[in-house]
């Protein structure tokens, strides 16, 4: 079935046989309770390694096994019966091993792909054998502490890029042996090596200079996202006594330029053209962003109970960044969330899905089928939402201290960054007073001041590129050290 077909079932309400993580087939009940289909059900054991049960009306049930091939197709293999009419035969560690055993079987490792683990990885994948104190064992104390200090989801995204990008070139370096060349190296192989995007295979090396500058411009912010994490795991190294000079990480300098302003977001009637291609349960979850300017996440955990809950808006929990925040809302936008949470019980979920299930990263082939509807552009995602809402109190003329506080940031620094060039109108009424005519009778072109007034308010307007290429030697912002 092509991936038209999967979207129209899905909006049917029709089962897709798809892989579950969460599906318990250890438990008889839970296999008793299934309904009788021709489609198997499946849970994941490993990406790329399913265990199964086929449960078809009138017949025996049985335990399946399936791998995903390199060519990205699926092979099955039928292990034995699960019950038939004299009971149970099979259970589930018996068809485990059974399954484990044509998983590892040479006709099997043959045509299948590479399995890894479900879920995040929770541990550094480095063993010290060499004699001293490596890069590796400083990355080691600093993901102890990170594991403590750290929300769950900023430890897991720094954990996987230490495991992918700085432990195979820099773990088994000694920590005493780092210097400026070192680091201008690693960081010039990090720019030069394209993404990886999930467990896809990487592209060629592309030199620095045939780098478009967007692309140069992501990639110097993941470099710069693993410069901060080495500087402080040297640091603290350098604090607990292992490594005896401060050089070691003061060496570390980030590459500058490696923000963008926002240059895509939408208008009012976008938006309305984009409610009006989502489905039921999406067109809330979208209506609540751009009222709130929440991420996804952070709508998916609230409650009914957070709603007006000491202030006009919603109460925002603990996300990304460790903090919980009030959001102010409209009138318009009060009303909206009243309406969801009246006569529902406090503890409830504020969102769900149609099949009455908590979102959970399952919004976005339904946002993208919505976007593409609305045609808009393509590569417009549901935190673009999150920046219309921005952009929009931004170009409202809203101080930017305020704007932070509603997006739930420490300070102005980074809506600044990113938002602070469509103050437009605030600033052109403050060149407006600065300057005296330098003509007696100024001869004024209305009409075209008024069109391009209405091209920008429509986002329509020309936006120069970005350009990736340094303006300075050092960008030195968030690394200030002790005085000296």
């Amino acid at each position: 079935m092509d991936f038209k077909g999967r979207r129209e079932n899905f909006f049917l309400g029709v089962q897709m046989p798809l892989a579950n993580a969460k599906l318990d087939l250890s438990k008889k009940e839970v296999i008793a309770q299934l309904p009788e289909r021709k489609a198997p059900y499946w849970k994941i054991l490993e990406y790329c390694r399913h265990i199964g049960i086929q449960k078809s009306t009138g017949k025996p049930i049985y335990w399946l096994a399936r791998v995903r091939r390199s060519d990205h197709g699926y092979t099955q293999q039928r292990l034995a019966i699960a019950r038939d009419y004299n009971g149970w035969q099979v259970g589930h560690e018996e068809a485990l091993t059974l399954a484990k055993d044509w998983f590892e079987s040479p006709a099997v490792q043959n045509i299948a792909s590479p399995s890894y683990p479900v879920g995040a990885t929770r541990n550094l994948r480095y063993e010290n054998n060499s004699f001293g104190f490596t890069v590796g064992d400083a990355l080691r104390d600093y993901v102890e502490w990170k594991r403590i200090a750290a929300t769950r989801s900023h430890f897991e995204t720094n954990l996987s890029l230490i495991n992918h990008h700085i432990i195979p070139r820099l773990g088994d370096l000694k920590a005493s042996a780092v210097n400026s060349r070192i680091v201008t190296e690693f960081c010039r192989d990090i720019l030069e090596t394209p993404p990886k995007r999930g467990n896809r295979q990487q592209g060629p090396r592309c030199k620095i200079e045939d780098l478009d500058p967007e692309a140069l411009r992501k990639r110097k912010k993941t470099a710069n996202t693993l410069v901060g994490i080495l500087r402080l795991a040297l640091r603290m190294a350098w604090e607990n006594g292992e490594i005896d000079s401060d050089r070691v990480w003061r060496c570390f300098r980030r590459l500058p330029n490696a923000d963008a302003p926002r240059h895509v977001f939408l208008t009012r009637r976008q938006c309305r053209a984009l409610i009006e291609e989502c489905r039921p349960d999406l067109h809330k979850l979208v209506k609540a962003a751009l009222y709130s300017g929440c991420r996804v996440s952070e709508l998916a955990r609230m409650k009914v109970c957070d709603v007006g809950a000491g202030v006009f808006g919603v109460y925002v929990r603990p996300s990304k960044n460790g903090r919980a925040r009030f959001v102010v809302l409209s009138q318009e936008g009060m009303s909206f969330f009243l309406r969801l949470s009246a006569t529902r019980d406090g503890e409830d979920l504020l969102f769900r899905m149609n099949s009455g299930k908590a979102w959970s990263g399952n919004h976005k082939h339904l946002f993208k089928a919505a976007v593409l509807a609305a045609r808009l552009p393509d590569h417009f995602v549901f935190h673009g939402l999150r920046h219309t809402y921005a952009s929009q109190l931004v170009q409202s003329g809203t101080p930017l201290a305020v704007v932070a506080a509603q997006l739930g940031h420490a300070n102005t620094d980074t809506v600044s960054r990113t938002y602070g060039h469509l103050c437009c109108e605030s600033i052109e009424a403050h060149v407006e007073r600065g300057f005296a005519s330098l003509d007696e009778e100024p001869r004024l072109d209305v009409d075209g001041l008024e069109a391009l007034r209405e091209r920008l308010s429509l986002g329509e307007a020309p936006l120069p590129a970005p350009t990736g290429w340094p303006r300075s030697n050092f960008a030195l912002a968030g690394f200030v050290g002790p005085k000296q």
